[in-house]
């Protein structure tokens, strides 16, 4: 049975009252020619400063700069690993001035916990980026390898942190417990707090987005073991690091950026805000996030978008259990 997330029941059983009370009123017919005007808020389950956060700031700057009649402005509704600011947007249903920047851990709470949503409640219109993980360690590790790592984790375990327990270094962890390693998780609130964890001795190794490790490789603080990738990153430092599969580990981790928009929408508003983003995505500004981020392009949108969730939560589904 999984445990509930009692922050995400209270949230929900509030919002449920309140959307109850704004149904007796039947909405007018959605016209053809529909396009958004004035405050459109784009919703992000995680606190200001993180990769989700700054993913909805690019994804709202590039729309305004096509400076169509409206001003998407980025709410932050942090708490219970994503689930308050999930909950909070159930109440938006049919609204299409109203947008959700979310990412993986939208698949994988649900499997872990009991709240009462899933992503399918919600309506997904692009899918703009792809990201995965990679692990490192202190300078002076005895691990130089992913595969000494799980091969140390056999004997005993070893001592990873982890920003979340539904997040992408969730993912990481259980793909190398499914190779047979063994690990003690130190949780943070965030991967920042993971990587001052390591750098402070208090955790072996460290599961990281490519765009925060970097630095500390660049500086000789962290050595990298592998990536979590299906091929090794594009880039004059990380091309050195091989994948988890290259040192013969069943192990990759892929999470998905997109845009959804909340349940009940109509077809109009769905086709606008899939051209919308499309529009936006040939930005300089989203181009340069894709880039300096280290991410991988993606455009799966509409039917295709939703096809994609379906297959990722079985894959969680099994990753997870």
């Amino acid at each position: 049975m999984k445990p509930p997330l009692r922050m995400a029941l209270a949230v929900t059983s509030a919002i449920t009252l309140l959307s109850g009370c704004s149904t007796l009123n039947a909405s007018p017919p959605v016209p053809d020619d529909w396009t958004p005007r004035g405050s459109v808020s784009a919703l992000v389950a995680f606190a200001p400063g993180g990769g989700s956060d700054r993913s909805a700031r690019v994804i709202a700057q590039s729309l305004n700069e096509l400076e169509a009649g409206f001003d998407v402005n980025v709410e932050n509704k942090e708490g219970g690993s994503g689930a308050v600011g999930w909950a909070t947007f159930m109440a938006e249903k049919g609204n299409g001035n109203a947008l959700l920047v979310a990412e993986s851990a939208l698949n994988t709470l649900p499997i872990v916990y009991d709240v009462p949503f899933t992503y399918r409640d919600f309506t997904p219109l692009v899918m703009f980026a792809r990201d995965s993980r990679m692990v490192v360690a202190g300078k002076d590790s005895p691990y130089d390898s992913c595969k000494e790592l799980v091969e140390a984790g056999r004997k005993k375990p070893v001592k990873t942190g982890s920003s979340g327990k539904t997040g992408a270094d969730s993912l990481v962890v259980a793909e190398f417990k499914k190779n047979g390693g063994r690990f003690s998780v130190v949780p943070y609130g965030s991967t920042g707090e993971v990587l001052t964890g390591l750098l402070g001795g208090r955790i072996d190794v460290a599961p990281a987005s490519a765009a925060a490790a970097k630095p500390y490789l660049e500086s000789g603080d962290f050595k990298a073991l592998c990536t979590l990738t299906a091929k090794r990153y594009d880039d004059p430092v990380l091309k050195k690091v091989p994948t988890a599969r290259e040192q013969g580990l069943d192990a990759e981790v892929t999470i998905w950026r997109g845009v959804l928009a909340p349940g009940g929408v109509d077809e109009v508003q769905r086709r606008y805000w899939i051209d919308a983003i499309h529009r936006a995505m040939r930005s300089g500004t989203y181009r340069d996030y894709i880039a300096s981020d280290l991410l991988i392009p993606a455009d799966v949108a509409g039917d295709d978008f939703e096809k994609y969730l379906d297959t990722y939560d079985r894959q969680m589904k099994e990753a997870l259990s």
